[in-house]
């Protein structure tokens, strides 16, 4: 085993639990997202789903959601979160998009094409697996041990130690641009005059009724040659706070699917649960202390679950060898595992 030495993990990944509810609140507002509530009673109702879904008692996968978290190892501060939405579409609460699609129009006398681009709302009763809620605190943003990757890629490790509590699709929806006042420009000129909402009327109704969405969007398509050009330029673009999110779904396997979200145009991305490389990759192996040289070994995402502890997560530096990754023992420390435990491992980009 090659010697050398790395600092230790700065970061613990775990579950979510009620004793997090101010410091996540705060991290909410921050996003100002509908995936991460920003309202306390809400919150609080999140992270008792969550507790029952970690635990294996959601028998409705619609109810089931799983929020992570990272906590600062040595202290109870948390600094970012992320999450899994089981199932994201039923019949009493569907699954709304916008398709972009084209036609092509040609004119023999004038001998002029112009290819229309257009969007149609579609909707889905039996939707996908949903990714959310990815955020980290500002001032941890820039840390080296990218808490924002780590927060991304353990929930395609949850996916994959647990794929039968999942759909055979995952989407993420990325935030667009931001305006001020909780403003979004595809809404004024779309949605608004649609509804007579505010952007954040309709966002905060469509958490608990989607019933408006169906009753008065129009199903005849809109051709966006319609919108200023501003607006038809953000459709499908990612906020600058987003694209590092977007990246690591890229890395993933995920990609743009030609759908973006009926209030705020922001992009959603997707696969096949099955296809995506970190549920390629997962393998189970047993933990083994040792020294490890960082520059010689890659970093990986080490999880272990018990009923104990819950679910908990570290990125180290590891050898793979037969069956077993060699860590650095203050990782097993902070883990909370045992030699010869069963760690479930991902590698990290």
């Amino acid at each position: 085993m090659a010697s050398g030495s790395s600092a230790p993990p700065a970061f613990l990944i775990r579950e979510a639990t009620h004793r997090d509810h101010q410091q996540l609140l705060r991290l909410a507002r921050r996003l100002d997202s509908i995936n991460l509530p920003t309202e306390i009673r809400e919150l609080r109702e999140l992270l008792s789903r969550s507790r029952s879904s970690f635990r294996g008692l959601s028998r409705d996968r619609s109810r089931a959601v799983y929020v992570f978290c990272a906590q600062r190892v040595g202290s109870k501060k948390i600094a970012g979160a992320s999450m899994i939405i089981a199932k994201h579409g039923t019949p009493e609460a569907p699954h709304f998009y916008l398709e972009i699609e084209y036609e092509e129009r040609y004119s023999m006398r004038l001998r002029r094409m112009f290819r229309h681009q257009f969007l149609r709302l579609r909707h889905s009763m039996d939707g996908p697996t949903e990714l959310g809620g990815l955020i980290v605190a500002p001032g941890t943003r820039r840390h080296p041990e990218r808490v924002g990757r780590q927060l991304s890629w353990v929930r395609f490790l949850y996916l994959a130690k647990h794929r039968r509590r999942f759909e055979s699709r995952v989407v993420a929806e990325m935030l667009p641009p931001r305006m001020p006042r909780y403003r979004n420009a595809f809404w004024d000129h779309f949605g608004r005059p649609l509804t007579g909402l505010s952007f954040r009327e309709a966002d905060r109704l469509s958490i608990h009724d989607k019933e408006f969405i169906h009753a008065l969007f129009p199903d005849s398509p809109l051709y966006t040659f319609l919108l200023p050009e501003a607006v038809r330029n953000s459709l499908g673009v990612a906020g600058e706070e987003t694209r590092g999110a977007v990246r690591l779904l890229e890395q993933a396997g995920m990609r743009f699917l030609n759908q973006i979200d009926p209030f705020d145009a922001g992009p959603y991305y997707g696969a096949a649960l099955d296809d995506l490389a970190p549920v390629k990759e997962y393998r189970v192996m047993r933990a083994a202390a040792g020294e490890v040289d960082p520059q010689a070994h890659p970093r990986w995402l080490l999880a272990l679950e018990d009923r104990r502890r819950g679910f908990r997560a570290v990125a180290a530096h590891g050898a793979a060898e037969v069956g077993r990754i060699v860590v650095a023992p203050v990782v097993l420390e902070i883990l909370g595992a045992n030699q010869g435990d069963r760690l479930d491992t991902v590698a990290l980009p």
